[in-house]
């Protein structure tokens, strides 16, 4: 048995050999190349050898899977599919063979012009609907690849003519779309004719293909407005829906004619009367009429504001016609001489007669519709009445005051979507408005909402808005403030919100001063806290109004001078440039060129520096980066690099990195310089954003550099396995090579030394490659850093969340998860997708998540990031409250994941502190 099976199994090695000889190799490829380009040729022949219909349309449905024609064969293919055509029976194929038409024509290099003939004359003599119809749709798809001028295009326009007598309500249709799609004359007289046939979707065709007609540049005949107006009525919601488009666009377009009243003997603007009319769609029972009708009330910006008015009061309209008083319908029956004798039955009766058609329980033209719109059961329709009334605010400032109360009302929508339109649209329009204290009052009462997106948004409205009168603006401060104390991740914006407000309202702020300062004229008030968030937002609006108010400088105390001088240094951007007499001045750059012309003369002071006077420029960067933002970036990154360097020359000067160590205390310093080092190599690789060739190519060869020492030190100082470092400094050692030469960059001299020395070699094993690595690292000296643009950016994050202590820990049930509510601001991050959320348990378990992506929000196209996330927690029972770490890092890529294992360096950089809170688990408690 055994035996045989030997045999076998050399049978089976020699029959593998055979199949890869190089012959046999090149003829299996060739045969490959050429079946796909034989197949469409043998299915179109396979056709005529069927015997069936069912066998054809199987044959037709594999060739768009393989079709691949050469120029020369498309004559040919089309001949034997138009043949084919005429000699069918079955329906089904007959169209799978137009469809197939269609496909071909849209190849590269195919003759559509002789194609859309070939399908026009089948269609001609066709008579089975289906087959039509699939013809049509063929040449409708045809038709977009055919140029202006070209004559085809006037045939197809016949074509479908022809067939818009067609019984068939899809042949029909696409008749239409088709006419709408050529612009081959004034063709809206021949639309306009199907938008009384009796199949409810032919008239919607219609319609549709009147829209298509406006929106691609022909002006619709304005007699067409009654018997548009005259489908509003129609029992179908879709012949509705479009209906609505077009007189929109008739009362856009002829906005100045005038047009009768019924029953009257008045004249209005056709756009106030299609604005009456779309307002009644508002009453429709379809939600899609009712929400297209509000989308277009808003680009109808030219109507009257006496229809405007109307939208406001659901008090019933006469239909626009005039109104007569009670004085003057006397009076025309004491001059017409008429009285009721009692002898003729109803001769008192009213002259005006009321059919009972007329009467609508519903409201009239324009009334009340955004009412009914704001009010509406769908958020839809709702949404949609916010953004009309909002477009025609802005057009019409008087609309905008009367408006401003509904808006107001939207702030206690159920749907937190349409609080946040309703908030964005008064800010919109906040330069049309002043608030009162009765809208006032609503609006600080959405302030409660725990939706983060909607407190921010009434910051912004508040800042955005103008206050009338002196109660209003204390009444806003103290809401703010209040907010402020159950909210404290609010901080900054509600301080932006105070900034705005105390800019726009210095006479109104003015004699709120001694209130909100807790200023007393005769005794002396303690000095508050500078660092309290509630105080701090005082300040800003105070100094921000004193800007225009220099009244209000007198009424500062020495506390507050002092505290003033503080916050502009802290908070420059929140409080204003004041000249008080006692404040201590700080000196401001004259130019932003400061700051970059100091940076640029400590980096070339590098290059004269002895060694140990390096070191002592650190500081001086670290400083320059805090003072000025600008330049924080290539200060930090130019940090970096020295940094680098001087734990580089530090691990070379020991001599422990090709030697053993005498102590272990000795083997793990090395080891963890080695570690450090190549941490912040992959810092700077990772955190910059913004560098050009030449950092690149400075950073990749001070991490190859990086990567020599730690293989030299394994081979030579250790007793581990270096096969895997080896393999990946070498593709490290390509890549570089890699990256010089396609960007065109020197290499310095010890990555010279590496590549002439890695060509050398024959065979890239651990020890040969340690032996030429150290002579090379033994001569390694201080190199000048690179000098960065100043547009680099280092990636970095601020992380606030709920404030904790011993005394009040943050509690929940062991083994079950308590959602943190964070709230992160990054800065400078390359790649979303690298952003991790790291929870550190006392026990050293570190737990790391990727955020929701539509919990990023971007903040500019330059990288910047706001986070609202939620961190999850969970543990088991401790014995006392702990310190659990939250904080926010980057994922290193696949290929640099590996040095974890070999080189025992975290994949995953911190972007900022962590956040500290103070929890404790509380045991399960056990029922009875």
């Amino acid at each position: 048995m055994a035996a045989h099976l030997k045999k076998r199994a050399l049978a089976e090695y020699g029959s593998q050999v055979q199949v890869i000889e190089p012959p046999g190799k090149r003829l299996k490829l060739s045969l490959l190349k050429k079946t796909p380009q034989a197949s469409d040729t043998v299915y179109v022949g396979l056709l005529e050898n069927c015997k069936t219909s069912n066998e054809a349309l199987q044959v037709l449905l594999r060739i768009p899977d393989s079709l691949q024609l050469k120029p020369e064969d498309f004559s040919s293919t089309i001949k034997k599919l138009y043949d084919h055509f005429n000699q069918q029976n079955e329906s089904a194929v007959r169209a799978k063979i137009l469809a197939l038409f269609c496909t071909i024509g849209q190849m590269p290099d195919a003759d559509v012009e002789l194609i859309t003939d070939y399908v026009m004359k089948l269609v001609m003599k066709e008579t089975s609907h289906k087959v039509i119809a699939q013809g049509l749709m063929a040449v409708l798809a045809l038709s977009k690849l055919l140029p202006p001028t070209s004559l085809t295009i006037t045939k197809i326009f016949n074509v479908a003519k022809t067939f818009l007598k067609d019984t068939n309500h899809y042949v029909k249709r696409i008749c239409l779309q088709l006419i709408g799609s050529l612009n081959v004359g004034d063709n809206t007289r021949l639309i306009a004719d199907f938008i009384y046939s009796q199949d409810a979707r032919v008239r919607c065709a219609a319609m549709e293909t009147l829209v298509m007609l406006h929106e691609n540049g022909e002006k619709l005949d304005v007699s067409l407005y009654s018997d548009v107006c005259a489908a509003l009525d129609d029992d179908y919601e879709i012949v509705r829906d479009v209906v609505l488009k077009i007189v929109c666009y008739l009362g856009n377009t002829y906005a100045e004619n005038q047009v009768k009243v019924p029953k009257s003997d008045k004249k209005s603007r056709l756009i106030d009367d299609a604005f009456a009319k779309i307002c009644q769609a508002v009453n429709d029972l379809s939600m899609g009429v009712r929400h297209t009708a509000m989308k277009l009330l808003g680009t109808m910006l030219g109507v009257s504001m006496d229809c405007l008015t109307q939208t406001l009061d659901k008090k019933l309209m006469s239909d626009m016609r005039k109104k007569k008083s009670l004085h003057e319908r006397s009076s025309e029956i004491v001059t017409s001489g008429e009285w009721s004798t009692g002898k003729k039955w109803a001769d008192d009766a009213p002259k005006e007669l009321l059919h009972k058609d007329e009467v609508s329980v519903f409201s009239n033209g324009a009334c009340g519709a955004f009412v009914q719109g704001l009010e509406d059961e769908f958020m839809e329709v709702r949404s949609a009445s916010v953004d009309a009334l909002c477009a025609l605010a802005i057009a019409h400032p008087e609309f905008a005051v009367l408006s401003l109360d509904f808006l107001v009302d939207m702030f206690n929508d159920e749907i937190e979507e349409v609080r946040i339109k309703a908030i964005d649209s008064l800010t919109s329009m906040s330069h049309h408005i002043v608030l009162r204290e009765h809208q006032l009052e609503t609006i600080l009462g959405a302030l409660e909402d725990f939706s983060i997106d909607v407190r921010e948004g009434l910051h912004r409205m508040l800042a955005a808005c103008v206050l009338s009168t002196k109660d209003c603006l204390q009444m806003c401060i103290e809401s703010l403030l209040d907010n402020l104390k159950k909210y404290p991740q609010d901080k900054k914006s509600t301080w932006r919100c105070v900034k705005e407000i105390g800019r726009k309202h210095s006479d109104l702020t003015l004699p709120l001063v001694p209130k909100l300062l807790g200023i007393h004229p005769f005794f002396d008030t303690p000095e508050p806290d500078v660092e309290d968030p509630h105080y701090i937002s005082l300040l800003i609006l105070v100094f921000n109004a004193a800007q225009n108010c220099p009244t209000m400088l007198q009424l500062f105390e020495e506390h507050t001078v002092k505290h003033y001088s503080y916050l502009r240094v802290t908070l420059p951007a929140l409080v204003p440039h004041l000249t008080l007499p006692e404040s201590v001045d700080f000196l401001e750059p004259a130019s932003t060129d400061a700051g970059a012309q100091l940076l640029w003369r400590l980096v070339e002071s590098l290059s004269v520096a002895r060694p140990g006077m390096i070191q002592s420029v650190l500081p001086q960067l670290d400083t320059l980066a805090k003072i000025d933002s600008s330049i924080a970036g290539p200060a930090q990154f130019i940090t970096m690099f020295i940094s680098c360097q001087i734990l580089l020359g530090k691990i070379l000067k020991d001599r422990l990195w090709c030697s053993n160590a005498a102590t272990t205390i000795q083997g793990n310093a090395i080891k963890n310089n080695l570690t450090q080092l190549l941490s912040l190599c992959l810092k700077m690789q990772y955190l910059f954003v913004g560098l050009e060739k030449d950092e690149l190519a400075a950073v990749k060869q001070f991490q190859l550099k990086a990567l020599a020492l730690h293989l030299v030190y394994i081979v030579k100082a250790s007793n581990l396995s270096a096969l895997a470092l080896c393999d990946h400094f070498v593709n490290k050692v390509e890549q570089t090579q890699k990256f010089l030469m396609e960007n065109r960059v020197v290499p310095n001299e010890f990555c010279k030394g590496v590549l002439n020395v890695m060509s050398t070699l024959e065979d890239a094993k651990p020890g040969a490659v340690a032996r030429c690595l150290q002579p090379l690292l033994a001569n390694v000296t201080m190199i000048q850093p690179p000098k960065p643009n100043i547009k680099v950016r280092m990636c970095h994050a601020f992380l606030n969340g709920p404030t904790t202590s011993p005394d009040a820990p943050l509690k929940f049930t062991a083994g079950l998860v308590m959602a943190v509510q964070l709230d992160a601001e990054i800065f400078g991050l390359k790649d979303p997708l690298t952003l991790r959320l790291r929870v550190h348990y006392p026990d050293h378990q570190t737990h790391f998540s990727v955020p929701a992506a539509s919990h990023l929000r971007p903040v500019n196209d330059e990288g910047d990031y706001r986070l609202l996330t939620q961190a999850l927690v969970s543990h088991s029972v401790w014995s006392e409250a702990c310190y659990v770490e939250i904080s926010l890092c980057i994922e290193l890529s696949e290929g640099d994941m590996t040095q974890r294992a070999h080189y025992g360096v975290d994949p995953y950089l911190e972007l900022c502190k962590p956040l500290k809170l103070y929890v404790v688990p509380k045991p399960i408690k056990r029922g009875i």
